[in-house]
């Protein structure tokens, strides 16, 4: 049972700094740690550091790169950085709204993370690790701990009969769920391609959003499961197997074996509901996920209308849904009265699934399907993704 959950992030950014001969923000340093002379590696970099005025500063050390750019979900531009004559290179960017951005060094054509900087969100097969900062609003935000009723965090492990080992399941409970007796709503809540099955809790920070929506009255008490959404064991649980070289996006095995919806379906929410207190029907399960986790939303959800009542499409669409999706499309009326809400989500500047998300929601449109479209600013990153988790979990099971 995990009720904190940034330790692992503090631990995985210090083994990177290490490795990159830097020491993490904070670490004691060799020798005095002044000037030059500090254990060998120079004075103390700040980095990020957060302004005034809303911008950031970044910072980084190397003294023989040709060129340095800061990249990543910050502003959806590359921005140069300049180097001084001790050889650190650094860029002051902004101002930012409030939020929570995630950056990377292009060092010489390599990617590379801000060894300074604890703070991280975990990537996954093409997607390197990256660096979060956060530019602060007037006070607490939505998505930060305020003091409030705290749920739990727990890291589950079930037997996935589908994938054939065990795997694991990140499961935020809500405040009083361990003394209380009442059964709950589940939201199966997935990931995108690049991100792992702890990605909505360690970088959506979903357990917070939930916690504060709850004790303001706005949200209804609820389960969140994230699964892994690809057909392989896991990370960290063992050596890697060599029926997973294969298994690292689109929720598919190898050899166009089993999908993720078969673990979903068969080995997921079984295990879900013979270990939880959950309300077992169709009403009271939801089913949502971003970029990839809202396209397996459609794949899985559109054919499977007895399981879910509620869908949640972020920054994803499909094309010529209603071929693909014969039965969903085939009584709209039907569909209409099954379902309890269906909403559909992406950033106005997404250039990645826009016009795929437009295309799905023309179709729902002209179907007569029943349905809630927000189009927020952004484009396809994790700021579009908490707000949209903010935004729609007031509205489900209703």
């Amino acid at each position: 049972m995990l009720r904190r959950t940034g330790w692992i992030v503090t631990l995985v950014a210090a083994a990177a700094a290490i490795i990159s001969g830097q020491a993490p923000a904070g670490a004691p340093r060799g020798g005095s740690g002044r000037g030059p002379g500090g254990g060998g590696r120079g004075p103390a970099l700040v980095s990020p550091q957060v302004n005034a005025d809303k911008t950031i500063t970044l910072r980084f050390r190397a003294p023989n790169a040709k060129e340095v750019v800061a990249i990543g979900e910050i502003d959806g531009k590359d921005h140069p950085m300049t180097k001084d004559d001790a050889g650190t290179w650094s860029v002051t960017i902004g101002p930012l709204a409030p939020d929570v951005y995630n950056y990377q060094y292009r060092v010489d054509g390599v990617v590379a993370m801000d060894p300074q900087n604890p703070q991280v969100k975990l990537g996954f097969g093409a997607f390197p690790p990256a660096s979060l900062v956060e530019v602060p609003g007037d006070g607490l935000v939505f998505d930060d701990a305020k003091p409030v009723p705290h749920g739990t965090v727990r890291l589950e492990t079930y037997d996935s009969k589908t994938v054939g080992a065990p795997r694991t399941l990140w499961i935020y409970t809500p405040p009083g769920y361990d003394k209380g007796t009442q059964k709950l709503p589940v939201f199966y809540l997935l990931h995108g391609s690049g991100n792992i099955d702890s990605s909505w809790i360690l970088t959506g920070r979903a357990n917070y959003i939930m916690d504060n929506l709850i004790a303001e009255g706005k949200s209804k008490p609820m389960i969140i499961v994230n699964p892994l959404g690809y057909m392989q064991q896991g990370v960290g649980l063992g050596p890697v197997r060599a029926a997973d070289a294969n298994a690292t996006g689109g929720g598919r095995g190898p050899a166009q074996g089993p999908t993720f919806g078969d673990d979903l379906i068969n080995d997921v929410i079984p295990y879900v509901e013979s270990h939880f207190r959950t309300l077992k029907d169709a009403d009271h399960r939801a089913l949502g996920g971003l970029s990839m986790g809202g396209g397996q939303t459609v794949s899985i959800g559109f054919p499977h209308t007895e399981l879910f009542h509620t869908l949640v499409i972020m920054s994803a669409g499909a094309n010529n849904a209603d071929t693909t999706y014969p039965a969903f499309f085939a009584d709209p009326a039907a569909t209409n009265r099954k379902m309890k809400l269906l909403w559909l989500g992406v950033g106005k500047d997404d250039n990645l699934v826009g016009p795929s998300a437009k295309a799905l929601e023309a179709t729902l449109v002209a179907k007569g399907i029943k349905h809630v479209y927000s189009l927020s600013e952004g484009r396809h990153e994790w700021v579009v993704w908490r707000h949209a988790l903010n935004e729609v979990a007031p509205q489900m099971f209703k």
